[in-house]
């Protein structure tokens, strides 16, 4: 019985080391030009050995990109969960999100890049961003009940904070505005999402 146990907990630990060096593999030449043969040979195991832990390249692909899906979730659950003022919770919730979305480089290629051949991934999309407008209507809600935010329509508010956030991600993590100071960027665009641009 406890040699069963240890080569479970040594099965998880193998799996691990492959997603790992999967992750880092799938997010430097993208999921096209990768093979399993790539990454066999950083793993340091034959390509069948890969097999015994996953079905193919996009079952291996697949396992990544929900590892990093529940890293995000992870990271936002814990800054909803905060005792903080909603303001400073919607604050931390943008910063954290394109904090990781730097991080996790392969799911934002799928969602970004042509990877729709691979089925799960629209699957994966939808949960996401509605998962993601769920969070957002949490803090909103919060936020009136405290007094703080006046909101007509919740589902509204939320959607449109969320493609807010969406639409910074890419600009903020890379391209011409990657350098920017993140703290000062997010600070402007909460100003704008919680005060307008009208004059007052």
């Amino acid at each position: 019985m406890e040699n069963s146990v240890e080569s479970g907990t040594k099965r998880d630990v193998n799996r691990e080391n492959i997603l790992k060096i999967a992750q880092e593999i799938f997010s430097k030449y993208g999921y096209k030009k990768t093979t399993l043969d790539d990454i066999a040979n950083a793993v340091r195991k034959g390509k069948s050995s890969l097999y015994y832990y996953f079905k193919s390249k996009e079952d291996l692909f697949q396992a990544v990109i929900m590892k990093e899906v529940d890293q995000l979730a992870r990271e936002l659950d814990r800054v909803i969960n905060r005792n903080t003022e909603p303001v400073d919770k919607l604050r931390d919730y943008m910063l954290t999100k394109i904090n990781t979305f730097r991080n996790l480089a392969n799911f934002y290629h799928a969602l970004e890049n042509d990877v729709t051949a691979i089925s799960f991934i629209n699957d994966v999309k939808l949960r996401y961003e509605q998962d993601e407008i769920k969070l957002i209507k949490r803090i909103l809600i919060e936020g009136v009940r405290k007094n703080e935010f006046e909101i007509y329509d919740f589902n509204l508010a939320a959607i449109g904070i969320t493609m807010a956030i969406k639409g910074l991600e890419m600009p903020l993590s890379a391209g011409n505005y990657g350098n920017l100071n993140l703290e000062r960027s997010v600070d402007v665009i909460l100003k704008i999402i919680c005060y307008g641009i009208m004059k007052r």
